[in-house]
């Protein structure tokens, strides 16, 4: 079985896999983007209240993402789920929950003269439930990768196509949503027009990042352009249902034994050097904990980035309203482009060195946020630094989780636990840190710098914390498994030991009578 997975994967299932998670995407880019303006302004929710709602739709999210790791490293004892795939089944429950809940977000509550109670309930349950589907899509889709391939170069390449394809979700949202809102109704005259809306421009992955706040002069939505939302909240509900289907019908995972023969799997288990570790093993090796603190860097550095380069596009350099769009836009085009260097890059240098190279290259991004003042810079330099921020970006994405498959190695069954791992740690790190920026920067005085500063520093010290991980990692393998290895060592002495008293035993056995012959 294991040989299977060394050989060479088909260019179609290659892509199959990497639009597995295309749904989460597209649903991930129009949430963090627009689910609070929405609620809002759509919605007439308070600002209060549509936080809440995010809030609460957060906590679910990193409830389930350790709760699914868990249960989807299960191996259930069903012929149907043991061939079709654990994995993949998982996906395919997720992407139904998804789908039968997602459409209600963006629509108003059914019923429409409901109290605001109701409407609290009727969002916060269908916040619960899309943020679980979400999960099980999420974990399961990153935990087949170490099922699918041994080999490191094809655990990049898939790494490299998946988030390719992220990135191409989100244009494709921001793409929709110019066509099918007006622009014309945003005006630049009058106060009147002005409203404070708060969003999230992270759409990449669900996070427990808190919302940013933004001034927005766009007074032309209402509860009349909830059709709008609708309708865009079905094109990415069709569009992504289609890249499900191909998804299952071009990725075929290894099936696996049930309990009933169990027993010869086992056996063969016993005999290998990389015995399956328990999860509570995993808390005893160093590697995990040095693979979170890269993982965890690597979601601050570009949940920061998404979160503030439009505030700093509009509170601090003052740029036209179009730079909303252009500005990310460039950035997820640089983003694309890297990602198909990714993998001759690490089978050039490794993933040690790769990482490393793209903490420098978000680091340099960041030196330039905060040291240009000239007026070209606000021209050409800010979608110069977009495309740094963006390259660092997807060399840290596409490498962390790459390096996160190598620390699961043969460990299949608790891939998933291991991302798991990894996505909470993620969530609650980005939390901290947004809930932090976010206090202070209500107490910014009026004309500050402070967005310039949140991109120069919350941006900058993930990459150093990434750097000084990776120094402590030199001559380490992210692979290694001191306590199993050690495990190994004791149960051999022991069984050594047990045999030599044995026959030691016998041997006293066998010399009693010779002995008694001999005094006699």
């Amino acid at each position: 079985m294991g040989d299977n997975k060394d050989q060479a994967m088909a260019w179609y299932t290659k892509l199959a896999y990497g639009v597995g998670h295309f749904f989460n995407d597209l649903a991930a880019s129009m949430w963090f983007t627009y689910l609070l303006i929405f609620l809002i302004e759509v919605i007439q929710f308070s600002g209060v209240e549509a936080g809440i709602i995010l809030l609460v739709g957060q906590l679910a999210d990193g409830i389930a993402t350790p709760v699914v790791g868990m249960l989807c490293d299960r191996r259930v004892n069903n012929a149907f789920i043991a061939k079709y795939g654990r994995r993949k089944t998982w996906h395919a429950g997720g992407t139904l929950l998804m789908t039968l809940t997602y459409p209600f977000i963006w629509n108003n509550c059914l019923g429409g003269d409901a109290d605001r109670g109701a409407l609290m309930v009727y969002y916060c349950f269908f916040s619960i439930t899309v943020q679980f589907g979400w999960a099980m899509v999420q974990i399961s889709h990153l935990a087949l990768i170490p099922d699918l391939t041994t080999l490191k170069k094809q655990r990049t390449e898939l790494s490299s196509i998946r988030y390719a394809f992220t990135v191409i979700a989100n244009l494709s949202v921001y793409t929709v949503l110019f066509f099918v809102f007006d622009s014309d109704n945003c005006t630049d005259e009058g106060d009147g027009g002005n409203q404070t809306a708060i969003y999230n421009t992270e759409g990449t992955d669900f996070t427990t990042d808190l919302p940013t706040t933004i001034e927005s002069n766009c007074s032309g939505l209402g509860p009349e352009d909830s059709s709008k939302f609708a309708t865009v909240s079905l094109v990415c509900l069709g569009i992504g249902l289609v890249f499900s289907l191909l998804f299952h019908l071009g990725v075929h995972e290894k099936p696996y034994t049930t309990n009933n023969n169990q027993e010869c799997t086992n056996s063969e288990t016993r005999s290998s050097a990389k015995k399956a570790m328990k999860k509570s093993e995993w808390f005893k090796e160093i590697p995990i904990y040095q693979v979170a603190a890269l993982y965890m860097a690597t979601r601050l550095y570009v949940n920061m980035y998404q979160s503030y380069i439009v505030l700093y596009t509009q509170d601090t350099l003052d740029l036209p309203k179009n730079t909303v769009a252009t500005v990310p836009f460039v950035m997820y085009c640089a983003s694309f482009v890297t990602s198909f260097g990714m993998v001759f890059i690490n089978g050039k240098i490794g993933s040690k060195a790769t990482f490393t190279v793209g903490c420098l290259v978000g680091l340099s991004g960041c030196v330039w946020v905060a040291l240009d003042r000239s007026e070209q810079f606000n021209i050409w330099g800010i979608y110069l630094v977009a495309s740094l921020l963006g390259i660092g970006g997807s060399t840290l994405l596409i490498t962390s989780i790459a390096i996160t498959a190598d620390l699961i190695g043969d460990n299949d069954d608790s891939g998933a636990f291991v991302y798991g791992f990894m996505s909470f740690a993620d969530k609650v790190s980005n939390g901290i840190a947004i809930m932090t920026i976010q206090s202070i920067g209500d107490k910014k005085p009026e004309g500050s710098n402070f967005y310039q500063m949140v991109l120069t520093y919350a941006c900058g010290l993930p990459c150093l914390l990434g750097i000084l991980v990776i120094i402590t990692m030199i001559n380490r393998h992210i692979n290694s498994r001191t306590n199993v290895k050690r495990k190994l060592r004791t149960n051999v002495k022991r069984k050594l030991i047990s045999k030599d008293n044995r026959g030691q035993k016998k041997t006293n056995v066998k010399s009693k009578p010779m002995s008694k012959e001999k005094d006699e």
